[in-house]
């Protein structure tokens, strides 16, 4: 009888640990997600820093970003301003808004996985996209390789600010 008894005291110890360690490897687990996000923040912010850090160095793209703004009050709204550009200069801004469409990617990528706040999400990120819509389309920039989700954001951008529609497939009608 005693013996039993002290199988059930240790088999209920032993349960009461299993569950202490339960809970103890949730809270790291929720632990480790905020340091994520955390670190996803930063590299985000190291990105930007670096970007806008190249341009006020002299960045070749401030040049072409002057000449086009001179030349068209409401750029890059309004469509036709990459037929001024030189062959390089139309070259150097395809190259930039190819890492801008990188970065928008792994933007969405973060919002969708729930690693970014919903509220930057809503307001920072996609008004970074519609910002970069006109300028895909004048220089016939598709969205071929990125995740349908985004496509589809994409899609409503290119309805609400008056450009061709976006196909399901990510190029331009």
């Amino acid at each position: 009888m005693n013996n039993d008894k002290l199988n059930r005291s240790l088999s209920l110890g032993a349960n009461f640990g299993v569950l202490v360690g339960l809970i103890l490897l949730v809270y790291e687990v929720h632990q480790n997600s905020d340091l994520m996000r955390a670190q996803i923040s930063m590299e985000r912010a190291t990105t930007n820093i670096e970007l806008l850090a190249s341009f006020a160095n002299g960045g070749d793209l401030i040049p072409i970003d002057v000449k086009l703004k001179e030349e068209f009050e409401d750029f890059p709204e309004t469509l036709g301003w990459s037929e001024i550009l030189t062959g390089e200069e139309k070259r150097r801004y395809e190259f930039w808004m190819y890492a801008r469409l990188t970065e928008l990617n792994n933007d969405w990528f973060q919002c969708v996985e729930g690693l970014v706040p919903p509220e930057i999400c809503r307001n920072e990120i996609r008004d970074n996209m519609r910002r970069s819509l006109h300028r895909f389309y004048e220089l016939g920039i598709s969205f071929t390789r990125s995740e349908s989700s985004f496509i589809v954001a994409m899609q409503e951008l290119a309805s609400l600010e008056g450009l061709p529609e976006v196909n399901d497939d990510g190029t331009w009608q």
